[in-house]
């Protein structure tokens, strides 16, 4: 009969490969259109930065799970821990980050053709690449941090400690508590600039549909406008986004209670945590018009 540390190993396993795979896939096309200039778009250096950091953050997240699920026991030195959680977070805070730019930046792409517009449409490709620039700078400082309160594990003090699985968390360095409000801050400014463009993309979705009720003959070039694909699949991208990540802080508090032992708070935050970088690759490739033709010549 197959234990629960199989059935752990298995989704893990199939989040990693499934993740691994898609970003990949994506990374590859993006560059190719990107390098080619074929169908090239505004947000071609978004995608390949955000599959990119997927990427990363999915080997550094799956593979030390899997291994601590197989090797029952066995745990990490303090600076393999200290490593790891530290560019686990960076790569993770890179995500987030990087979604945020690629619904902003959509949101000035479909923007009306005014004046102000235009000069902010013309601006914004050169603004790309400096704003990815301090997303790492900003991502690199906010999580140093961490090399402060996460070792590896220590049997003596396990009532002091939280148990990561294959690093720990010192209480008295910082309080859960604390991680849990500085990261929640954090999480909030960037999904609020999110939910600030969606709101802006759903708006204008919502009068471009009001329109085209008026100009039947034209409702199926316009329905299948890049634009328009592009735009829902970023909306869809941002929501499960939010979806995925937003009920991390409270698994977070109930391991604290575990008191040293690892609860089913851990494993389900561990799973939820690759979910939105497994799933995103997918999200895009549903609704990208670009894909098949890009694949085609490929």
């Amino acid at each position: 009969m197959i234990s629960h540390h199989e059935v752990l190993w298995i989704i893990y396993f199939i989040q990693l490969i499934t993740g691994l795979l898609g970003n990949s896939f994506l990374f590859c096309i993006y560059n190719y259109n990107f390098i080619t200039g074929y169908k090239k778009r505004t947000i071609d250096p978004i995608l390949i930065h955000l599959t990119f950091v997927n990427v990363m953050f999915l080997l550094l997240r799956g593979i030390p799970q899997m291994i601590r699920v197989w090797r029952l026991g066995e745990s990490l030195n303090d600076i393999e821990c200290k490593l790891i959680t530290y560019f686990q977070r960076v790569f993770r805070g890179l995500s987030l980050s990087s979604t945020c730019l690629l619904s902003v930046f959509q949101a000035i792409i479909i923007s009306p053709s005014s004046l102000f517009w235009s000069k902010v449409k013309t601006r914004a490709p050169r603004c790309i690449l400096p704003c990815s620039l301090l997303c790492w700078i900003f991502n690199l400082l906010i999580d140093v941090f961490v090399t402060v309160y996460v070792t590896g594990p220590r049997n003596d003090t396990t009532k002091e400690r939280i148990n990561l699985g294959y690093c720990s968390l010192d209480i008295h360095a910082m309080s859960p508590l604390k991680v849990v409000i500085w990261k929640t801050l954090y999480d909030f400014i960037f999904v609020a600039i999110m939910a600030c463009s969606s709101i802006y993309m759903v708006f204008f979705l919502y009068r471009h549909h009001q329109q085209v009720k008026h100009i039947h003959h034209t409702v199926p070039s316009l329905s299948a406008s890049p634009e328009i694909q592009a735009t829902k699949s970023i909306l869809l991208l941002v929501s499960s986004f939010v979806c995925f990540n937003a009920v991390s802080g409270p698994f977070i508090l109930q391991m604290e209670r575990a008191q040293g032992t690892i609860s089913w708070a851990y494993y389900v935050s561990a799973i939820l945590s690759l979910t939105f970088q497994s799933v995103s690759p997918f999200v895009l490739l549903g609704s990208d018009t670009q894909i098949p033709r890009s694949f085609c010549i490929l």
